[in-house]
């Protein structure tokens, strides 16, 4: 599809950077601008995919056409030619208040790093410890991708490589719930908490989870993620039950794990989930290292359910492999024969709208806070993929180059894959996801 032209003085609240390159790979627009030139623009927002140039300054999308290198002579000009320009990727879930317990990873690396502009995290922090981890990584100066967070809807909530809530059994204790505390927490943190992040626990009725319950009453309308499987030590609603108590909007990630009860013995969805899916119930991927099936995607997908949202769900464990990255969890949907412009939605555009930030987030269109994502598109393979399981081979490969955040350059490093490593982890413990 052809691109418009479009310009703006392209003012914004959030612009940061001084001209020139730092120390740590960035070069910040400043008051010169940054141009990125010739790139293949792939925004499912606007439905684009054409070559063109994308202008920021002052931490914002300034224009977005052809030509833009004479109209702009004094910007800052990074060659994207062979290259594809989107949306800045946005992963739905991961887990990086680093330093709060001891599974996350540490955001830089996840985000910018792997040219993943805005993270999310996925419930690694309950209400009595979030506002520390807020200041630790979300606020940090230090801290250089966007970090928007899921809250627990719990007083005391850690994701730790123990499960120690789980094993503690205060995931599953009522007296663990406050949710006047829930909602002050909410309020205060209304500019970065998008959501919650229920572990549907019981206490006795298998298809009633207080806890899902609360996280429900206290959101109003931000979605609710929920984890689709198991725990150690307390156990969790049946996937029926939770299909059923889901409202349109809420998500369900690792939606495509092995074993997720949402198909029956002959492989076909079960009613329940397909009427949750009906009503607006999104798909999220959530892969971890135990979490997705290309056998599930297979069948779930031949039936018309395909991923909403690709997130990684990395933490310490998984970050090595089978999950390495937001760019090789992509190539798997190039793997199961997904096109390209809805794995790119996948990780830009239908993540902003589940998370009711596609005002700001998600797509090109101008005066949009410049998050922007530079990725090769490599079709030199087959590459081999794995979910940790199966391997099977994808036709197309997801290369990061680089991103802007907030008008500001970083380059990507070569990030580890599959086809690059190999398989690299052992067996997990049988009661445990990871």
């Amino acid at each position: 599809m052809a691109i418009t032209e479009t310009g703006t003085d392209g003012t914004g609240t959030d612009g940061t950077g001084t001209d020139g390159t730092g120390t740590d790979g960035t070069v910040a627009a400043g008051a010169g601008q940054l141009l990125l030139a010739g790139g293949r623009i792939i925004d499912p927002s606007t439905q684009t995919d054409a070559i063109g140039d994308v202008l920021v300054g002052d931490g914002r999308i300034v224009a977005v056409g052809r030509g833009l290198t004479a109209q702009y002579p004094a910007a800052t000009i990074r060659d994207c030619s062979g290259l594809a320009v989107t949306p800045g990727l946005m992963d739905l879930h991961v887990h990086v208040m680093a330093g709060l317990g001891d599974f996350c990873v540490e955001p830089d690396r996840v985000g910018v790093g792997m040219g993943v502009p805005v993270l999310i995290d996925g419930g690694t922090s309950g209400v009595a410890t979030f506002d520390i981890s807020r200041r630790a990584i979300i606020d940090h100066p230090a801290t250089k991708p966007k970090v928007l967070a899921f809250i627990d809807p719990n007083q005391l909530y850690l994701a730790t490589k123990d499960f120690i809530c789980h094993k503690l059994t205060i995931a599953n204790d009522m007296k663990n719930l406050d949710v006047d505390s829930l909602l002050d927490s909410l309020e205060r943190n209304a500019d970065v908490v998008i959501g919650l992040k229920a572990r549907a626990c019981h206490i006795g009725d298998t298809d009633f989870s207080p806890f899902l319950d609360a996280a429900q009453r206290a959101a109003g309308d931000k979605p609710v993620m929920v984890h689709l499987g198991r725990f150690p030590h307390t156990p969790v609603i049946t996937p029926v039950a939770l299909f059923k108590a889901l409202r349109s909007g809420d998500i369900i990630t690792h939606a495509f794990r092995g074993g997720g009860g949402m198909l029956d013995p002959n492989g076909k969805a079960l009613p329940e989930f397909r009427d949750a899916v009906d009503r607006g119930v999104v798909l999220d991927v959530g892969h971890s290292g135990t979490d997705f099936r290309f056998r599930e995607a297979r069948r779930l997908i031949d039936q018309g359910y395909q991923p909403d949202t690709v997130s990684t769900d990395l933490n310490i464990f998984n970050i090595g492999g089978p999950v390495f990255s937001l760019a090789e969890n992509m190539t798997k949907m190039f793997g199961l024969g997904l096109e390209l412009v809805d794995v790119v939605a996948m990780a830009t555009t239908n993540v902003a709208r589940a998370i009711r930030r596609l005002d700001e987030y998600g797509s090109l269109a101008v005066g949009r806070s410049a998050e922007i994502s530079v990725l090769r598109l490599r079709t030199d393979g087959p590459f081999a993929v794995s979910d940790g399981h199966e391997t099977i081979d994808s036709p197309m490969a997801v290369e990061p180059v680089g991103c802007v955040r907030r008008g500001v350059w970083f380059d990507v490093e070569p990030t580890a894959t599959y086809a690059t490593v190999g398989k690299t982890w052992g067996t997990p413990p049988d009661d445990q996801d990871w």
